[in-house]
């Protein structure tokens, strides 16, 4: 288990779903070492109509992870991995060396909440599949966490989102031509260039920079639709979008 942990929200199984997941674990996946995948299954006593917990679960819940985290760490030696929220449950996935003791040590973790009816299951997994394919997130859904950083550092600051205002990209390329073509892009779409240059690290995959920048609304949905679609539209032609930045507007 590392200290890297984020959240995001995606669809799973048609539902949406809450994924909190452990990313640092991500440069050891798959550890051959834990092989199995271990799940333990809460479900909420009255989970709202959108299948998150309602008021009634949400203090019990983070006991919950405490008492399961320490149970099967000890009886198992496995290390939570992350956990998704969605469709009335709460489902907490473990990877460890073995699934011997597994669900004794979940019964002894539970039996401190005894109104919540929950369900233990384990396999075989040396590919990490559920983590890498599932838990961990894909490049949309990694565009989206950072833009809700960016979103959040504004909020701190006193930003209500509302006001239009200039905001500023970047992106990188491997070839001048790729970078033509984006370029030819963003002015059909609206944007500004502002520079391009070349990075000054020699060993850089993608030396060739390029910097934008459009009037825009900055809200979680808007930011999310432009810079999705500029991260699609990089990597079409073999680049690196690069994220955005914008002032603080109270």
């Amino acid at each position: 288990m590392s200290d890297s942990w984020d959240f995001y929200f995606a669809r799973v199984n048609d539902k949406i779903a809450s994924l909190f997941v452990d990313l640092g674990m991500r440069e050891a996946a798959p550890d051959g070492d834990n092989p199995w995948l271990l799940w333990a299954f809460v479900y909420f006593h009255n989970p709202r109509d959108d299948g998150f917990p309602g008021a009634e679960d949400a203090d019990s819940l983070g006991s919950i992870e405490d008492s399961l985290g320490q149970a099967v760490r000890d009886a198992v030696g496995a290390a939570l991995v992350g956990r998704i929220t969605t469709d009335g449950r709460r489902e907490f996935y473990f990877y460890g060396p073995s699934s011997a003791g597994f669900d004794a040590a979940v019964a002894r973790a539970m039996a401190a909440h005894p109104t919540h009816r929950w369900t233990a299951g384990c396999e075989h997994d040396p590919e990490w599949r559920l983590y890498l394919e599932v838990l961990h997130p894909s490049p949309h859904d990694w565009q989206r966490i950072k833009n809700r950083h960016v979103i959040e550092a504004l909020q701190k600051h006193g930003d209500s989102l509302e006001k239009q205002r200039v905001v500023m990209h970047w992106a990188y390329f491997d070839r001048d031509s790729s970078r033509e073509q984006f370029v030819a892009h963003l002015t059909d779409r609206g944007y500004t260039v502002t520079s391009q240059g070349r990075v000054d690290d020699p060993n850089s995959r993608f030396p060739l920079s390029v910097a934008f920048e459009r009037i825009d609304r900055v809200d979680w949905d808007s930011i999310n639709e432009a810079t999705v679609e500029l991260w699609d539209l990089a990597q079409s032609l073999g680049g690196d979008y690069d994220g955005w930045e914008t002032s603080v507007e109270r």
